[in-house]
């Protein structure tokens, strides 16, 4: 019996140590970060939209002060442009022609920058404007020179006239 406990105490030892061993390899594998992982590709789709936009979504006010003559002076106006979409919106520019409600008198009895003022949209001629990417509700400016336009033939057709001026944004 003797033989027999030393035998299993052997064992034990054995065993034990077998055991200290076994925990140490694993604590310093996990310690040193040797983990086993599978690696592998993938994909899929998403899907996205933008908004369709406005159409004129630019507002644009801009008055004379005074009502111009023969022999008047060029007075500016300042044309304030808003972004009135929920949008931003980039602004490139802006173009004027002048119409009146008397007839006889047209966008010519007029100057805009110095030069007879067209009477279309198709002839509209450019002013000044800071082209920005407006915000909603943003607004930016541009200025002309707006004058009656003294020609050497009878304008009484234009004294009185209401003068439009219709802008286009772009």
């Amino acid at each position: 019996m003797g033989d027999t406990m030393r035998t299993e105490k052997k064992n034990s030892k054995k065993k034990k140590s077998a055991a200290f061993v076994a925990a140490g390899v694993i604590g310093l594998a996990t310690a040193g970060g040797a983990y086993a992982y599978w690696t592998s590709l993938g994909g899929g789709t998403g899907t996205a939209s933008t908004r369709a936009g406005a159409s004129n979504v630019f507002e644009v006010t801009g008055n004379a002060a005074t009502s111009m003559f023969p022999g008047d002076t060029a007075q500016t106006v300042t044309a304030t442009v808003k972004n009135t979409g929920t949008e931003n919106y980039k602004l490139q520019g802006v173009k004027a022609f002048i119409t009146t409600d008397k007839q006889g008198c047209d966008g010519t009895d007029y100057k805009i920058n110095g030069a007879a003022a067209p009477t279309n949209a198709t002839d509209a001629v450019a002013i000044t404007v800071t082209q920005a990417d407006l915000a909603p509700a943003a607004t930016t400016t541009g200025t002309f020179s707006l004058q009656f336009n003294n020609k050497a033939t009878n304008q009484d057709a234009c004294k009185g006239a209401a003068v439009a001026i219709t802008y286009i944004a772009s």
